[in-house]
């Protein structure tokens, strides 16, 4: 254990903005930072230098051009640093919530936000993605082009939204990096994103765990191993909990009936549909329309 006190960062301190809550830091030089936790999402992309990321219970040095996201709630801080430079993009992690298109169908996007960070300290950090100096190059314009947007001297109107573009141009451009750059260490992490990825394109209809285990090298103990450890469920769990939620974004947005709803989002029968998701939500579908609901 390295620090015997633990400090915690909240949003409101970061996010003057509340429509869009997305801010980045450069940190030149990146000081020794105790042991913290906060309660949004970071991107920490390392320009320069060398330190010692640390967590309450391990150590790992970055070097340049080593890209990882900081989950909410996670305790980290840095170390020893030389000459460490970065950029810490801090933001809401509703922000990605959202379809966004096809982001979530891109298994490199999985690896990034979902699955490297469960397994960072069983594989020791080594399964972080590291950019190729080219890579880096394209990246740093695209992080320099997020900074200009959110520079108070230079906010225009439509700023926000550019900034959030190119946030999403960053996070697509990352997620295609880390499939590239796909050494043999990483085997696992891809081909559990890439059953994240198939479940993202099927979401409006039920899966079974042969069809999964069709899309992947992996037998069905180290799928099963493997999903638990990044998600703490099951695979036909975790799917069929992507379904229930996006009901709950129809029974929130619509007036469509309750068995439209289901059927939508890939349920043939109403009642197991209703009964999955009071077991999920401990609470009927009609109730959540009832307490979360938009007025029509």
């Amino acid at each position: 254990m390295f620090m015997s006190q633990q400090l915690t960062l909240h949003a409101s301190d970061f996010f003057c903005d509340q429509s869009l809550k997305l801010e980045l830091i450069e940190r030149n030089p990146q000081i020794p930072y105790p042991l913290h936790t906060h309660d949004f999402a970071e991107l920490v992309i390392v320009l320069e230098g060398t330190g010692i990321h640390f967590t309450s219970g391990d150590s790992y040095q970055v070097n340049p051009g080593d890209v990882f996201f900081i989950e909410p709630g996670f305790a980290h801080g840095y170390r020893k640093p030389r000459n460490l430079r970065l950029y810490n993009i801090l933001f809401d992690l509703s922000l990605l919530e959202h379809t966004l298109v096809d982001i979530r169908s891109m298994p490199g996007y999985h690896s990034i936000f979902h699955i490297e960070p469960k397994y960072r300290e069983t594989h020791r950090f080594e399964t972080k993605l590291r950019l190729s100096p080219d890579q880096m190059v394209s990246v740093t314009k695209l992080v320099e082009k997020i900074c200009r947007e959110l520079t108070e001297t230079c906010r225009e109107q439509g700023s926000r939204a550019m900034a959030f573009a190119y946030l999403i141009e960053l996070i697509v451009t990352l997620s295609r990096c880390y499939r590239t750059n796909n050494p043999a260490k990483y085997q696992e992490i891809t081909r559990l994103a890439q059953v994240f990825s198939y479940m993202e394109q099927n979401r409006s209809r039920q899966l079974s765990l042969p069809e999964l285990l069709e899309h992947t090298y992996m037998s069905y103990s180290t799928l099963n191993r493997a999903f638990r450890l990044a998600t703490g469920c099951s695979p036909i769990e975790y799917h069929l909990r992507l379904r229930i939620k996006d009901a709950c974004r129809l029974l929130e947005n619509s007036p469509l009936p309750i068995t439209e709803v289901a059927y939508q989002c890939g349920f043939e029968d109403s009642n197991y549909f209703s009964r999955q998701f009071r077991k999920i939500l401990r609470m009927s579908p009609r109730s959540y329309r009832k307490a979360y609901t938009h007025q029509w």
